[in-house]
């Protein structure tokens, strides 16, 4: 009894431990885009290492901050004065401690554009995953509707060939609609359960997770110029902000290494004892000093050099790619929107109307089955190809936000 008190304790503990370890619990409610933006920030694995870079960092300045340590020998010969105690302190001059602070401190926001990067791709497949869920749920609508209308047809032809009006041709032609739709809503749904799973795994959630989201194909369509784009892209695309940060940080390096030029002192102050005949305790001072005639960092800093300038050619060449790769993103998001508007205005509305005139046509019995079919192919074409082209345009603008290093509002 003892044992099953202590595992329903433990069990409760790691329930409650389950849904808040990683931060905000999931909702029973269907989730909006921006509670799902909020778990995803909150829950991602991926970010959650990036955030545990800070403190590597944070450990690095305080290592820098270190002052270097005392030095205390002691020395028993044979030779006068037999015994020796010293004690030194080397003192860094220079600035040499600053220059480090001022290179950890600068390493430091590395952590956090390696964040950044995390959290551009988090939105990138939060926003993929999210909108293609939304897209399975509108493909499985779709297809019931489709199948109820096969079955409409169907009790149409039957009840048409029971007086007699049809061959029983037109009824097996109207069961064969019927099973096409049904395989049909049977791959939308597992179309779905995927297209779940994908978004699960970005939230960190288990694979078999149930989870609902609501919203629209049409939801955060902002539209943005080539203009503003880069702009934003210039401003917090994170490859530059990165390569900006690394030129920073060579330059702290440069400064450091031309700190380091400066002799590191050693003061001492000794005791020397048992020296007969002449005394038994007496004092020395020394100091010591490393002469910087051949070695002066030159290897070094002219390393250093090389490599800013070789990430100020980077830069120059990743800021071309991203305005090449802007423009032609917003140059496919234009294409994608009018493509979708042209779905949503004209062929869907139109293809719907001409299905319900030929299955009124049909149950009238001024037309064959075969045109009533070929109208209910033709609505599900166009409306599958209408939820893809909006699909496609989330994922472009997916790809835009990735480019940008930011959200589109």
């Amino acid at each position: 009894m003892r044992r099953m008190l202590v595992a329903l304790i433990v069990g409760l503990a790691c329930g409650a431990g389950t849904s808040d370890a990683m931060g905000q619990a999931v909702p029973s409610t269907p989730l909006t885009y921006e509670q799902a933006l909020a778990l995803a920030t909150s829950r991602n694995l991926s970010l959650d290492a990036a955030r545990r870079q800070r403190a590597i960092r944070e450990a690095a300045i305080r290592t820098a901050r270190q002052a270097p340590n005392p030095i205390i020998a002691a020395e028993v010969t044979r030779d006068t004065p037999h015994q020796l105690l010293t004690f030194g302190l080397p003192v860094e001059l220079g600035g040499k401690r600053a220059r480090r602070i001022d290179l950890a401190t600068e390493e430091l926001t590395l952590a956090d554009v390696d964040l950044q990067t995390e959290l551009r791709a988090v939105r990138r497949d939060l926003r993929q995953a999210f909108y293609s869920l939304i897209a399975a749920d509108e493909r499985v609508r779709l297809d019931e509707s489709i199948l109820d209308i096969a079955r409409r047809v169907r009790d149409a032809a039957q009840g048409r060939f029971d007086a007699g009006a049809v061959p029983r041709l037109e009824v097996l032609q109207a069961d064969l609609g019927v099973t096409r739709a049904e395989t049909d809503l049977e791959l939308a749904r597992s179309t779905r359960a995927a297209a779940q799973a994908s978004l699960n795994s970005v939230l960190n959630l288990p694979p078999q997770q149930t989870l609902a989201v609501t919203g629209s194909l049409s939801d955060r369509l902002a539209t943005i110029s080539y203009e503003q784009a880069v702009a934003l892209a210039s401003a917090s695309n994170t490859d530059l902000l990165s390569l900006d940060r690394q030129i920073a940080v060579e330059e702290r390096r440069i400064q450091l290494l031309r700190a380091e030029r400066t002799p590191t002192p050693v003061f001492s102050i000794s005791g020397l004892f048992n020296n007969p005949p002449d005394f038994t305790v007496g004092p020395a001072a020394a100091v010591g000093l490393e002469i910087p005639l051949f070695s002066r960092n030159q290897g070094q800093i002219a390393a250093s050099i090389a490599t800013t300038s070789q990430l100020r050619g980077k830069r120059d060449a990743t800021r071309r790619s991203v305005e090449n790769a802007v423009y032609g993103t917003v140059a496919r998001i234009d294409a994608q929107r009018r493509q979708l508007e042209a779905y949503q205005q004209r062929l869907v509305p139109t293809a719907t109307n001409l299905e319900a005139l030929a299955e009124e046509s049909y149950r009238a019995g001024r037309t064959s089955v075969l045109g009533v079919l070929d109208a209910q192919r033709s609505l599900r074409d166009l409306t599958r190809e209408g939820l893809q082209a909006a699909l496609d345009l989330q994922m472009s603008l997916a790809d835009l936000e990735e480019l940008l290093g930011t959200e589109i509002r």
